[in-house]
């Protein structure tokens, strides 16, 4: 046994238990004589460490941003020219920096994941050795807690939280770097540029053993991409109203977003994801704070599944041969909120996918894709044509 060998894994499977299976022999020699302990060990060590700080990723972002504010209005209140004063504050609540995120703890850890487990269940070749298997599971367990810190660029912190929490368990600091590059280019920019994952070696070589750098980048930010569903809104905060306005828009997204599907298309046999969202007319009818904006849920979605196309086509550069996801299939069903109708609803229906010849990239609008979909406001003119129930 060499160790080099990739390892199927078959749903239902998750790629813990995968990895609990594995014997030693599969992993670089350590001599638990001195204290080394196996890689099973290590990689469930490091997440019992990461649970106090899931826990408080929420809160330490929301903290964070009221420092931000008070300390930029404090310097707003030093500003002379009471026009000056004005401007500066409306520009500061406009921009809202307390960040009341949508779920980033342990149970989005969890979801990314079952979902990046199943992405491995559609490998139908290149399969992670264990090796591999144990650096994308502790790079997931560490890619979101930087946030404890604030959201902007909390991905950055992934290394300090790594040298602070994981050097008992992971002691070897080259593999400590290979986890923080891994859990870095889940997201954010590089030298003001997205496209993270480039600049990892596709291979690093590392006690004798394959490590693919990008490939396992790739599956971090694929899972953590379709890990967005209704598991991360906050339901109890949407129906008290204890969200702040700017965080309001993000709860519902996840709140409507009820199925995130890989499979097999039977007739074409390509893997396709299907994206299922349910919500009422009269959410559907308002329009909710984003930045400096004010948007539709509809337009919301639209938005999140063209970026969802470019995270599609831009990590399975790094994921082909190995996985190939052809295409985004979205229902949307929207329901007439008035109880004497529930049964009325609207469906939406759309595929993302590229075809013809490439002459530019997924962006722009929903419509590039099917000119007849409605915007949010039309959806609400549509509504008011039928007597919806929409709430205004």
């Amino acid at each position: 046994m060499t160790g080099e060998e990739g390892i199927k894994i078959d749903a239902p499977q998750g790629l813990v238990d995968w990895l609990m299976q594995r014997d030693d022999t599969y992993f670089p020699q350590f001599d638990s004589d001195k204290g080394e302990k196996a890689y099973r060990d290590r990689y469930n060590e490091f997440a019992q460490a990461l649970l106090p700080i899931h826990n408080n990723v929420v809160n330490g972002a929301m903290v964070e941003g009221a420092l931000k504010w008070i300390e930029e209005t404090q310097k707003i209140a030093g500003e002379q020219d009471d026009a000056i004063r004005d401007i500066r504050l409306r520009e500061l609540q406009d921009a809202d920096p307390i960040c009341h995120l949508n779920n980033h703890g342990r149970g989005h850890v969890d979801k990314v994941i079952q979902k990046a487990s199943e992405m491995l269940h559609f490998f139908d070749r290149g399969h992670l050795t264990p090796y591999e298997g144990f650096f994308l599971l502790c790079a997931i367990q560490l890619h979101d807690t930087g946030n404890v810190y604030g959201r902007e660029n909390h991905e950055k912190e992934a290394g300090r939280i790594l040298k602070e929490k994981g050097k008992p368990f992971i002691t070897c600091s080259f593999e400590r770097k290979v986890i923080e590059k891994i859990a870095l280019a889940h997201g954010g920019a590089y030298d003001g540029a997205r496209d993270t994952i480039r600049y990892l070696s596709p291979k690093k070589k590392l006690y004798d053993r394959d490590v693919r750098k990008q490939l396992l980048a790739a599956m971090l930010r694929f899972a953590d991409e379709l890990a967005d569903d209704h598991s991360r809104a906050d339901l109890e905060g949407l129906e008290q109203n204890t969200i702040m306005p700017g965080g309001i828009i993000y709860h519902q997204y996840s709140k409507a977003l009820h199925t995130v599907k890989i499979k097999s298309n039977i007739e074409t046999g390509a893997t396709e994801i299907d994206l299922c969202y349910d919500l009422d007319s009269d959410i559907a009818a308002k329009q909710f704070q984003k930045g400096k904006r004010s948007v539709f849920l509809l337009d919301e979605i639209y938005d999140r599944t063209l970026k969802m196309e470019r995270e599609r086509r831009y990590c399975m550069r790094y994921l082909r041969p190995c996985l190939s996801i052809d295409r985004i299939n979205v229902n949307i069903v929207i329901h007439n909120a008035n109880p004497l109708r529930s049964y009325e609803k609207h469906e939406i229906a759309y595929s993302l996918e590229e075809n013809g010849y490439p002459h530019s990239p997924a962006s722009g609008h929903i419509r590039d894709f099917d000119s007849e979909l409605r915007t949010g406001e039309e959806e609400l003119n549509y509504m008011r044509e039928k007597n919806w129930e929409i709430g205004l």
